[in-house]
Parts: structure tokens; sequence; C-alpha cells
């Protein structure tokens, strides 16, 4: 396993690297380190590479927190990805991401994909922002019974006056 003694190395070899493992440890190395200049090059990754890769620029990109905002718009696009494991990855990035991640996952609740939309739910309860109640109001009569749970979930976890206006009749 290759080990890193400064971000400088783990940088470089993120760019430059032929190996596998040293790139993956380098995109471990620097979400580790919450290295916010690797944000673009990681984000590169998420959208072009393999499903283990991007789980673990994800999961960087997580680590990072809300310096990584520019990233959320490809996340949000991975969230379509047939993997559930990457989805949940990237599920997680966006809510260590935080609330700069809100408007594209309120937007996300209206995606034509259910495991986009129960995603999505998760996110918003876990990053706990009222500005996404009337999106989940909306979503606790999705078609599909997973979504309306995890919306109602969600609610519950914002817990606010509006978010148990919301819950009211459900």
């Amino acid at each position: 396993m290759t080990t890193f003694q400064t971000v400088d190395e783990a940088w470089t070899e993120l760019r430059h690297g032929e190996d596998a493992e040293a790139r993956a440890a380098a995109i471990i190395y620097l979400g580790e380190n919450r290295y916010a200049p690797a944000v673009p090059r990681l984000t590169d990754i998420v959208r072009e590479s393999d499903p283990g890769t991007r789980y673990l620029a994800a999961k960087a990109l997580g680590q990072i927190g809300d310096e990584a905002e520019a990233a959320v718009p490809t996340l949000l696009d991975a969230l379509r990805d047939n993997d559930m494991f990457l989805r949940a990855g990237i599920t997680g990035a966006l809510i260590k991401i935080g609330p700069p991640a809100v408007p594209g996952l309120t937007r996300a609740l209206f995606d034509p994909n259910s495991a986009v939309k129960r995603a999505a739910c998760k996110a918003l309860g876990k990053i706990g922002s009222e500005r996404a109640v009337p999106a989940l109001k909306f979503s606790l009569r999705d078609g599909n019974q997973g979504v309306r749970k995890f919306a109602r979930e969600a609610l519950e976890r914002i817990d606010s006056a509006a978010a148990r206006e919301a819950l009211k009749g459900v």
C-alpha cells in the first residue's frame, strides 16, 4: 500500500500516477486531509471512472465538506447510477457537503428515478434544512411507497413547525 507524507505527494500521484492502487491511496489521503484544491479532479473521477474509484472520490469529496460545493451537480448526476453502493457513497457525500447541496437535492425529488428521489429524501432529512420542507411535503404523495416513507422520515428529522404541519394527516 502506498503511503504519502504530504498532500503534495498525493496530489502529484492523483494527477500523474499510473498505478491504480497508488491513485486510490491518493484519493483517500486527499479526502482525509480535506484538500479542497483536489475538488475539480475528484469531481472528474466521479464522472469518469469505474464504480469503486468513483465511490472513493465521492467519499473524499464528502470529507472535504462544503468546500466541495462545485461537485454537487456531478454528484447528483451520479445518483442515477445503478450501483447501489456508489449511490450510497454519493448520498453520504452530499450529506457531508450539507447546506450547499440542498437546492440540487430538492430538485432531485422530482427526478423520474425513484432511487434518486429516495436518496434525496434521505440526504435532505440528514442535512435538516427547512428549505426542503415544501418539496418533501410534495414527495409525501409520490407514487413510490419508498419515496413517501423517506420523505416522511426526512420531515420527522427536520422537526420544524413547517415540517410538523406537512406531516399532519399523513
